[in-house]
């Protein structure tokens, strides 16, 4: 797999940048190997690091993307479906978009265009991945690959919106994307997309979300200033819980005063998330938190299995170095994942029938954004659960849990 190192800022090229978390080397976690690949997984160096100009924080690590998805193992409808409907409606009742070209970026599965195509809207997706086949099965109009400025360019003012959801800090070349969505929106047309909030991340703890695969973790602050320089302009925002804390923002295709919103928030962000020293206390505290889980896990002497195969589990288990002997196996429901190993382990991805002949005392619930859900599928197991993030908790019940939203 073609690994490289950053030697610029993905957003302004700019090629001063201070490193605030070093997490060693760590394996590629969109990679489930199967059994003979066990011996052959490679590992790379991963940094989090700052630009201090357009306080973009990103990796310093980047791994061919041609490689990196062609065998990506993940269907959003698994678990997102009743989720992505909800999303059509909300972009429905905005846009009514029966009628409207839309573009998805990253459509996976066609989680989010199924339910889009079914309201009336003529939609399109591109993805790399192998998923964009269950689309086509589904009568979806979608295309492989990847999308950049050239390959759309006979696109010109062809979409009304361009939707990305859980795609856009996975993109190395995000300058060239950013200057294609511009070039395929229609002029005052929008880019809707959600990625996961930087002030989460970091307020959070939540280091088990930094691996190769999510190249760029974004601020409000961070996106005004990328956008801005295609003219085009962030006008919305809204917080939301998905995937531990996200942001959905609105960027229109035209050059216009910023809403004193954005504005708000970015005076906002100035003073913690887009500050170095506040963002220097993240590396003290993701130590802290990895000792505690230690002393914790270090005193269960129970059986114990995990649930959700993750690439935040992958990370979890490379920096604090669980493996078979300590994790038995790990529940997935992917089908894709099933049969395969959880990535820098020798930890086996199983489905939820070996759970329930197994013999088990604690179910250490990786996926933990999921954990409302994972609790109610396996709360007649009558075993205990071990949960990470925010604060490390062993608890009987999901009423137990403190410190975030569940789905």
């Amino acid at each position: 797999m073609e690994h490289t190192s950053r030697v610029k800022c993905a957003g302004c090229d700019n090629s001063v940048l201070k490193t605030i978390l070093d997490l060693g080397s760590v394996p590629f976690v969109g990679e489930f190997p199967i059994e003979s690949d066990l011996d052959k997984q490679t590992r790379w160096s991963l940094q989090l690091v700052f630009c201090d100009k357009c306080k973009l924080v990103q990796t310093d690590s980047l791994i061919d993307p041609e490689v990196a998805f062609e065998d990506y193992k993940y269907l959003s409808s698994v678990s997102l479906s009743e989720y992505f409907k909800e999303v059509a409606n909300i972009l429905d009742k905005k846009y009514n978009v029966n009628g409207k070209d839309i573009l998805e970026i990253g459509c996976n599965d066609g989680v989010l265009l199924e339910p889009l195509c079914e309201l009336g809207a003529i939609g399109v997706g591109v993805d790399p991945s192998e998923s964009v086949e269950v689309a086509k099965q589904k009568g979806l109009k979608v295309h492989r690959g990847f999308f950049s400025y050239e390959t759309h360019i006979a696109f010109e003012n062809k979409f009304d919106l361009v939707l990305s959801n859980n795609a856009f800090a996975h993109i190395i070349d995000v300058q060239d994307v950013i200057k294609g969505i511009h070039h395929v929106l229609k002029p005052n047309g929008d880019f809707i997309f959600e990625v996961h909030y930087l002030k989460n991340l970091i307020d959070e703890n939540q280091w088990d979300n930094i691996y190769h695969e999510h190249i760029y973790y974004y601020s409000i602050t961070t996106l005004n200033n990328m956008f801005k320089q295609y003219d085009m302009t962030v006008v919305d925002f809204e917080e939301i819980p998905i995937h531990s804390g996200s942001i959905r923002v609105t960027v229109s295709n035209s050059k216009q005063e910023t809403p004193q919103k954005v504005i708000d928030k970015i005076d906002l962000e100035s003073m913690t998330i887009c500050n170095l020293p506040y963002l220097n206390q993240y590396s003290i505290d993701v130590k802290q938190h990895i000792s505690d889980f230690n002393e914790m896990f270090d005193n269960l002497n129970q059986n114990v299995v995990g649930y959700g195969a993750s690439g935040r589990a992958g990370i979890f288990c490379s920096m604090v170095g669980l493996d078979v002997d300590d994790i038995n196996f790990i529940v997935d429901e992917s089908p894709q994942r099933v049969g395969r190993y959880l990535s820098g382990t020798k930890i086996p991805i199983v489905d939820s029938e070996r759970l329930e002949n197994s013999d088990v005392d604690v179910i250490f619930i990786f996926a933990w954004n999921y954990s409302k859900m994972i609790i109610e599928k396996t709360k007649h197991l009558n075993c205990k659960y071990l949960v990470a993030f925010p604060t490390v908790q062993l608890v009987d019940s999901y009423e137990e849990l403190k410190g975030f939203e569940s789905i």
